[in-house]
């Protein structure tokens, strides 16, 4: 796959946004941001596509406002029902700056943790488990996430909403009170561990190696549309695992599936999860040696490496076998932007990655 290029020369606007705390593998990243008046210390997830408020939190909200929607998180397992209502958002940026974006905001009635939800079939209710089991019903009052990924809308992601219109960072409005256009704004972000920059231009996105992204499932109906990115990864020094990578903001583990046939060590352990669903779960076993490469092993233009139960900077905090329906994938885990920024570019449909100066990065 080409490196790709592009002229930036000509977009200025661009927002940084800093997180609320220091970056850190034990929680979500955060950004302040104002709905309706009501001022929210929003997590940021690369790992899906929309933004959620609990009802509760948005009181003047109408409850029969906007149009019915579902959204389901495959990793913490957990449905939410509501409706998409229009909404601006307010971001509070560096040294008293901020944007707009006028955006469709997921306003949750109900919520559910439900393990054995299918999202080809169980649409907006979570029903009765295998064995009978009822839905654990959650509080709604205290639901706020943002979700800011690409390409996580494909029809098992469970993420039916989640293309670009819901997408807060690529519907500014307005930074600092100034109407912004895609003549001003290149629609697109770069995370970093100290925050967001929002909207590239030719200066912030120095440094950065970019690889071009295929049409995402609804590139049609919208051209900012794109798929995940893609990379291969050999495990013991062994094997080229070519597929797509999320790197995700909302999780510290990694989930990582080899190619059928390759072997990939992994223990059993009791569940260190109180509220998980099984008893058991399977891990990847610790010293197991897992090297990643952009776009591929046999074209590298970033890799890094690391050695699982080790300590590390982009060591995710355990790695889980995912399960074998699919091709081979890495979720990267947020660990990742402790060696990386990573950056998105909407309009051109570029994936880009910049070393952070420390011993476990490398820009090939």
């Amino acid at each position: 796959m080409a490196v790709a290029h592009a002229d930036l020369s000509k977009f200025t606007d661009s927002i940084f946004i800093p997180f609320v705390h220091e970056f850190s593998s034990k929680e979500v990243p955060q950004v302040l941001c104002t709905i309706e008046g009501i001022d929210i210390r929003m997590p940021v997830d690369t790992g899906s596509t929309c933004l959620l408020v609990g009802a509760p939190i948005l009181p003047n909200i109408s409850a029969t406002a906007g149009t019915p929607a579902h959204h389901y998180f495959t990793s913490s397992r957990i449905l939410y029902v509501g409706r998409l209502v229009e909404l601006a958002v307010g971001f509070h940026g560096e040294g008293g700056s901020d944007a707009t974006a006028i955006v469709e905001v997921l306003i949750v009635d109900k919520s559910w943790r439900c393990p054995w939800y299918n999202p080809s079939k169980d649409g907006f209710t979570c029903p009765l488990g295998p064995k009978g089991e009822t839905p654990v019903e959650r509080d709604t009052g205290n639901i706020t996430y943002m979700g800011v990924g690409f390409g996580r809308n494909q029809p098992r992601d469970g993420m039916p909403n989640g293309t670009p219109r819901v997408n807060p960072f690529l519907n500014l409005h307005a930074i600092d009170g100034l109407p912004v256009s895609n003549m001003s704004m290149r629609a697109g972000y770069i995370i970093a561990s100290e925050g967001v920059h929002l909207g590239l231009t030719q200066e912030n996105t120095r440094g950065f190696v970019f690889e071009y992204l295929e049409p995402g499932w609804a590139h049609d109906e919208d051209p900012r549309d794109w798929a995940m990115a893609k990379m291969s990864f050999g495990i013991n020094g062994e094997g080229d695992n070519r597929g797509p990578v999320l790197i995700d903001t909302g999780i510290p583990q990694m989930y990582i599936r080899t190619e059928e046939g390759v072997s990939l060590p992994t223990v059993t352990i009791r569940n260190p999860n109180k509220r998980g669903h099984a008893r058991l779960v399977k891990r990847v076993k610790p010293g197991t040696g897992i090297s990643v490469s952009f776009p591929s092993l046999d074209a590298p233009v970033v890799s890094y490496s690391f050695v699982v139960g080790d300590a590390s900077y982009t060591a995710p905090s355990y790695v889980i076998p995912a399960n074998r329906a699919g091709p081979p994938y890495i979720n990267t885990g947020r660990n990742f932007l402790f060696g990386y920024s990573i950056a998105f570019d909407a309009i051109g449909g570029r994936f880009g990655l910049r070393p952070i100066n420390r011993p476990s990065s490398s820009l090939l």
